[in-house]
């Protein structure tokens, strides 16, 4: 009976395996691929692609994202004229009258390039990004017996300045591919911008032009009849 039960079970597992090979649930194939733990062709071309990609990448050059400000230049001086009605009056002449005015200063940057506005103003030296409302008064002389226009204005500095960033290259820190300065670092223009300071209060005034009588042109005069 122990002979029996031996030879029927061989013959199970004799089955099942037959089974499994039909199934295609068992390869077959070596020895080898039982019991090497070696990495399959398809995984070792992704780890050979994977390195090709880091040693490709290593060296490039990118940016650190440095920024700095050179050749500041003083341009020119820039007339502003307000139209609003707190920065003009009609004041008639002639002697000295008192001129009321309010305007709003503004300083300005035409571009930032990546900058802050706080880093822009620390390498020109003055606010980018400043408006206020000034309220104030002055005496001014009316030569003639006429109506005035009088306008206050704003005196601007313009400035023109390069913005430059830091160009570095690609290195490997581990699993992280970062943007590492060099030891001489490179500077690359990026764009040149202007910047308006305000420098001082100005006002000008011109003569209103005088009022004539409206009249029509002589083709278009009729002479009204009297109703009947």
């Amino acid at each position: 009976m122990r002979s029996t039960r031996t030879r029927n079970t061989r013959r199970m597992a004799v089955a099942a395996v037959a089974t499994g090979l039909l199934a295609g649930g068992i390869t077959a194939g070596t020895p080898d691929v039982f019991t090497t733990d070696k990495p399959t062709d398809m995984v070792s071309n992704a780890a050979a692609e994977q390195l090709h990609k880091q040693s490709r990448a290593k060296g490039q050059t990118c940016s650190t994202g440095a920024l700095k400000i050179k050749n500041k230049k003083f341009v020119k001086t820039v007339y502003e004229w307000p139209d609003n009605p707190g920065a003009q009056d009609s004041i008639p002449g002639p002697g000295k009258r008192i001129f009321e005015y309010k305007i709003e200063i503004s300083n300005k940057v035409s571009a930032t390039f990546g900058m802050t506005y706080q880093q822009i103003t620390a390498g020109l030296g003055f606010e980018v990004a400043n408006t206020r409302t000034v309220t104030d008064r002055v005496e001014i002389e009316l030569p003639e017996k006429a109506q005035y226009r009088v306008r206050a204005g704003m005196i601007y500095k313009q400035y023109t300045f390069d913005v430059f960033e830091e160009r570095g290259f690609l290195n490997w820190y581990g699993d992280y591919l970062v943007c590492q300065s060099d030891l001489h670092p490179t500077w690359v223009k990026k764009g040149t911008a202007t910047a308006q300071n305000p420098w001082m209060e100005t006002y000008r005034r011109t003569k209103a032009p005088k009022r004539r009588a409206h009249q029509l042109p002589a083709s278009t005069h009729r002479i009204l009849e009297p109703t009947r």
